[in-house]
């Protein structure tokens, strides 16, 4: 991907998310971030990394639940899905 400009991330800071764990692969990971499924979060930041290849750009997100909580959790862009309000 040299010289190629990186996707957009998918979310942006400040967007409010719904916390969907992934269903296939399990890593402890999605352990950790499965009790906090179907609860809205807020994205406070994200950042990106490329694959081992330097084919493939993966986001990854720092979120915080909306809940009175408050717990803030990292995230794939593929275990988020929009609030649509």
């Amino acid at each position: 991907m040299t010289g190629e400009a990186v996707r957009a991330p998918k979310y942006y800071t400040g967007q409010r998310v719904i916390i969907q764990p992934v269903a296939q692969e399990r890593t402890p990971g999605d352990a950790a971030i499965e009790p906090y499924a179907g609860k809205i979060a807020t994205v406070e930041d994200y950042y990106y990394i490329y694959s081992p290849d330097r084919s493939q750009v993966f986001y990854i997100y720092t979120v915080r639940l909306t809940s009175e909580d408050k717990n803030e959790l990292v995230a794939h862009e593929d275990e988020l899905k929009p609030v649509f309000e």
